[in-house]
């Protein structure tokens, strides 16, 4: 691997850092749960971007033991921030039914 290779994984997880901090700061002030799913999706996006630094310096793996052929931890690392923004929006809709 190249240095190169390296860029587009810093630049996702300043990112995301720049998306996580304000969210935590916002997670003590409301109490709304479409906030709060809006949060957990912006922290998880900033712990993928943070693991796939992590396994490019060689620190981390993506194989799970018992799953070595499916790449069940890196699928759930990048699908979980769109859950929980899906579920936030669904939450905001619902209770403002005035769509």
């Amino acid at each position: 691997m190249n240095d190169w290779e390296a860029v587009p994984v810093f630049v996702r997880m300043l990112c995301a850092f720049f998306a996580a901090f304000p969210a935590i700061a916002l997670w003590s002030k409301t109490r709304d749960a479409a906030w709060v799913f809006m949060v957990l999706g912006a922290l998880f996006l900033f712990i993928d971007a943070l693991y796939a630094a992590l396994v490019m310096i060689g620190l981390a793996t993506y194989e799970i033991s018992f799953f070595t052929g499916l790449p069940v931890l890196r699928s759930t690392l990048s699908g979980l921030p769109a859950v929980f923004f899906g579920i936030g929006f669904l939450v905001f809709l619902f209770r403002n039914r005035r769509y």
